[in-house]
């Protein structure tokens, strides 16, 4: 295949992800709301843990907390991804999707590098948690629906600005990092907050004509 080719291919599945651009959007939403929901529990496991048994949530159960947390929002995705595809009649690995996991990979790699390095510093890998799903999401800008984006930018933003200062808000004491609950209250505000709200914009404001692919193209 000539470079030629390659990129006119390319071209192809960009134009064809921003044409379902609306559909992303509605079935990014339930998951979003699933996801929110599931983080909200996740800080009540951690305030149950810290008030009603002999110890907190050691950075070990923080750990496996949320990773069954985004465990069960994936499989979640995946079931509202393979309905629609199969509504569609759509093959579920299409060449869309590929893409999509092609942009996700970079950030979300990196991010289960750094949780295998990090495990037992809960503050550390709610940092790298949210800038780096931020930066996940900002990756798909060049198809995916603007709500989609503005999500990853606040996600982003967010997490520069808690690296900046967390020592401040949740370190009183410089030698004793944020508990787990405290930790878990910054995940419930971050990836269950802002997927609610997410979840309810894309409700409230209903199905978006999705831009022009043809217009779209010209700025390829």
């Amino acid at each position: 295949m000539t470079d030629t080719d390659s990129a006119s291919s390319q071209l192809r599945v960009i134009r064809s992800l921003m044409e379902r651009a609306t559909i992303y959007r509605s079935l990014s939403a339930p998951t979003a709301l699933v996801g929110g929901l599931l983080s909200l529990g996740g800080f009540a496991t951690a305030y149950y843990a810290k008030h009603h048994r002999d110890h907190p949530l050691t950075p070990v159960e923080f750990l496996i907390v949320w990773l069954v947390i985004l465990a069960l929002t994936c499989f979640t995705n995946l079931i509202f991804l393979s309905r629609g595809a199969a509504h569609r009649g759509e093959s579920f690995f299409s060449s869309g999707m590929k893409c999509a996991l092609t942009s996700l990979a970079p950030a979300f790699v990196s991010a289960g590098v750094l949780t295998a390095l990090l495990m037992h510093r809960p503050i550390h890998l709610a940092l790298v948690w949210i800038t780096l799903y931020g930066i996940g999401l900002l990756a798909t800008q060049h198809f995916a629906p603007r709500s989609i984006v503005l999500l990853g930018l606040t996600f982003f933003l967010t997490g520069c600005g808690l690296m900046i200062t967390w020592k401040h808000f949740f370190m009183p004491n410089p030698h004793v990092e944020p508990s787990a609950l405290v930790v878990s209250g910054i995940m419930a505000a971050t990836f269950g907050g802002f997927h609610l709200a997410y979840a309810a914009a894309v409700w409230a404001m209903g199905e978006e004509r999705a831009e022009s692919p043809a217009t779209e193209s010209e700025h390829v």
